[in-house]
Order: structure tokens, then C-alpha cells, then sequence
């Protein structure tokens, strides 16, 4: 009876150590910061066995097995004569017959199963199970010790410069992992704007500026009244001020500065760098961050003003859209019959695809619907204007001098196609 309470002990310590070796390596470290958190004396045991991971995993072999020598032994004591008994073969059969049975054995409880179970539940199981954990480390840290040194003595013996360095650093995998099975649907605005800030890096400058027609600015030499009107008229903080037109941009002003009642903007222009369209947004801001800026120009390719960025642009990339006093109300977008729609000239063309699927506006170099008319037409259209193009009719229902403002939308089935 006893030995049979030893052969279980002895698979169950197998199954042990080979699950908490595949739960250590499979464990999210994000996951595994917030745990530690939650129990300080558990994160210190926890801190312990990751800041040091070849002395832990040497444990853990060490201690499988002489976990696995003694069940051998133990189960051959007892499987062994209960063979020969029923069986009519030499020895030799019997040894094998007895070998294939333990194989099979220690695969299937001391290896499959709980290496699977300890997998699925990785990141629960490796902190639950912090204490015995550490007490089996704490016995079995001396023949841990010597198997390491002996190990590291046989690698420079025969590789001299071989170095083995072990990290333990928080990659972006491991926050997408940790989003992608910690947070639920309860939670899908966090989800959301997690997933978003690990994606910064994959958003060019030019798909979350503002377009060349759609920057408020004033030129250098204007007077006060002007630059207050502009002020009042457009609602923003800052504006940008040229020399001539938009393609001399030499920098901004804010709307503080009308407190100092100055005779010209000239002496208040603040500077604005200029980034490339295809840079990612996540470099521009940690950018503005490190120069303690906010706003730049984006040039294209040939080095003419693309448009503007600020960082409350990036910032919206991450959390949506951010609302101030000053937000214009949302832009205008309706369906008022199967293939009639009114649309804001400043809508996104991606924007209406998705939330209008059946429309299917073309996309192109063009961010906005009113883009695309102007590009395409090659002008800004005139108020009550009506224009096809590819496959439909646009009809100008309010436009300004540098876009278009609303526009009716109606596609045309093929024939009428012009």
C-alpha cells in the first residue's frame, strides 16, 4: 500500500514540475505584473523566479527527474513480477512490455495533461501555486546549483565565447496578448483604446491631419483686425501664418497673444517644424513630446504643405474624438433615399464607405469627399453646381472659397452613366 501512495506522489511531483515549467515560459508578463500587484508577498516570489530563469528552470528539471527515477523504480517493483506472472516471456520481453507501459504513463499524466492544463491557465496557475513553488526551489536549490555550474563548465569547455543572456522585458506581443485574453466585452472602450495605442505605429501622419484646404491661417503682414476676425470666425486657439500663401508657412500664433494688444503678429510667431506625411504618428509624438511642442506641417513628397498636425490629432488616434468648447457640431451625413445621401464635405471618404457600405465612393490619395470632387474636377465648384463623375452625381448645396461644404450624393445606375 505504501509503495502505491509513493508511485502516485511521485507522478503527481512529475506532472507538477513539468506544469509549472510550461506555465513560467508561457505566462504573460503583463499578466503577471498585474498579479504581482494584487499580492506583494506571492510578487516577491514571483519577481524572484523571473529575475532569475535558468537557476528556476534547472530546479524544475532537477526536481522532474528524480521525481521520475523514483517512479520508474517504484512502479517497476510493482509492475514487474505481476508481468512475469501472466505473461509467458523471458525477461527480456517483460523488460520492454514494462518500459512501453511506463512510457506511456509518464507521457500522458507526467507530460501531456498537465503541460496542457498549466498552458490554458498559464497566468493564474504560476501565481497561485507561488508557494510550493518556492518551497520545492528552496529544496532543491543545492544539486540545482551543482547541475548548473557542471552545465556551464561543459559550454566553455567546448564553446569558450558562448553567452547566454535571459531577458525579461515586456514586449508589444505580450501587452496584445494580455489585451486580447484579460480585457472582455464589458470593457471594449479600454480594449479599444489599448489596442489603438499599440497600433500608434502603423498610422501615417497624413491619414489624421488636416488637409491643405482646411487650415485657418493668416499671413504675416496682416493687420490686427484681420488676425481677430480669423480668430473669431475660425474658433481655434492657434493659427497658422504664412508669407504669401500656404506653401510659405512660417509658423503660428495663439489667440493669447490678442491680450497684449500688439500692433503686428510678426514678433509673437511661434516656429513650426515640418514632418513628411509618411511618418508614423507614434515617432511625431513622442517627437512633440521630447521638444515640448504641439502642432507641425506636413509636407508631401515634393516638399509642399500637405496639411497640419497637432498632438491632440495623435491623442484622438488613441481615445476618438476629444471634444472642446470650441468643436464644431458633428458633420452632417444622411441617407434620404436608396442611392441619395448629404454628406459634409469634410467627411473622411474610408469614413462613409464603412458606415454607408452599399455607396462605395472611390478611394484614392484624397482623404475627404470634398477632396475628391475638387481633385477630380480639377477646381472648387461653384454653390447648386452639378457634377458626375466615375459612377455618380454631386450636386454643391453650400460651398466656401477653399472646399466644399455639403454636397448631395446620388449613385447612378449604370446606364445613366454619362
Amino acid at each position: 500500500m505504501g509503495t502505491i501512495i509513493l508511485v502516485i506522489v511521485t507522478i503527481l511531483l512529475s506532472a507538477f514540475f513539468s506544469g509549472v515549467e510550461i506555465a513560467y515560459l508561457s505566462a504573460n508578463k503583463l499578466s503577471i505584473e498585474v498579479f504581482k500587484n494584487k499580492d506583494a508577498k506571492k510578487g516577491k516570489i514571483i519577481t524572484e523566479l523571473y529575475n532569475d530563469p535558468k537557476s528556476f528552470l534547472s530546479t524544475l528539471l532537477v526536481g522532474n527527474n528524480i521525481a521520475l527515477v523514483m517512479f520508474t523504480i517504484l512502479m517497476t517493483s510493482l509492475t514487474q513480477p505481476v508481468l512475469t506472472a501472466i505473461l509467458p516471456f523471458n525477461i527480456a520481453v517483460i523488460g520492454l512490455i514494462n518500459t512501453f507501459i511506463l512510457t506511456i504513463i509518464i507521457i500522458l499524466l507526467g507530460e501531456y495533461l498537465p503541460k496542457t492544463l498549466f498552458r490554458i491557465y498559464a497566468n493564474e496557475l504560476i501565481f497561485k501555486l507561488a508557494y510550493p513553488i518556492n518551497f520545492f526551489k528552496f529544496i532543491l536549490v543545492a544539486p540545482a546549483w551543482i547541475l548548473t555550474t557542471v552545465s556551464k563548465g561543459f559550454i566553455k569547455l567546448f564553446y569558450p565565447n558562448a553567452e547566454v543572456e535571459s531577458e525579461s522585458v515586456i514586449t508589444k506581443q505580450d501587452f496584445e496578448h494580455y489585451i486580447a485574453t484579460n480585457v472582455n466585452e464589458e470593457k471594449d472602450i479600454d480594449k479599444e483604446i489599448l489596442t489603438n495605442a499599440l497600433n500608434l505605429n502603423l498610422i501615417k501622419v497624413r491619414d489624421c491631419m488636416i488637409p491643405r484646404n482646411e487650415i485657418v491661417f493668416v499671413d504675416k503682414n496682416d493687420d490686427m483686425g484681420e488676425i481677430k476676425k480669423a480668430f473669431l470666425e475660425s474658433k481655434h486657439s492657434r493659427l497658422v501664418v504664412t508669407d504669401g500663401d500656404i506653401e510659405n508657412v512660417v509658423g503660428y500664433v495663439h489667440h493669447q497673444l490678442l491680450l497684449k494688444n500688439p500692433s503686428s503678429i510678426k514678433k509673437s510667431i511661434m516656429e513650426m517644424d515640418y514632418v513628411p506625411e509618411v511618418m508614423n504618428v507614434q515617432d511625431l509624438m513622442y517627437k512633440f513630446i521630447r521638444t515640448g511642442t504641439n502642432i507641425a506641417v506636413v509636407v508631401d513628397e515634393y516638399g509642399s504643405t500637405a496639411g497640419m498636425i497637432t498632438l491632440e490629432d495623435i491623442l484622438e488616434e488613441i481615445f476618438g474624438e476629444i471634444e472642446d468648447e470650441h468643436d464644431d457640431e458633428a458633420f452632417e451625413e444622411s441617407k434620404i433615399s436608396d442611392n441619395e445621401y448629404i454628406f459634409s464635405g469634410r467627411l473622411e471618404m474610408g469614413y462613409i464607405n464603412t458606415t454607408f457600405p452599399e455607396i462605395c465612393l472611390p478611394e484614392g490619395e484624397y482623404v475627404t469627399i470634398s477632396g475628391y470632387i475638387v481633385m477630380t474636377h480639377g477646381s472648387i465648384p461653384e454653390q447648386g453646381e452639378i457634377i458626375k463623375l466615375d459612377n455618380f452625381e454631386f450636386e454643391i448645396i453650400s460651398v466656401s472659397d477653399t472646399k466644399i461644404e455639403t454636397v448631395k450624393v446620388t449613385k447612378l445606375n449604370h446606364e445613366e452613366k454619362p
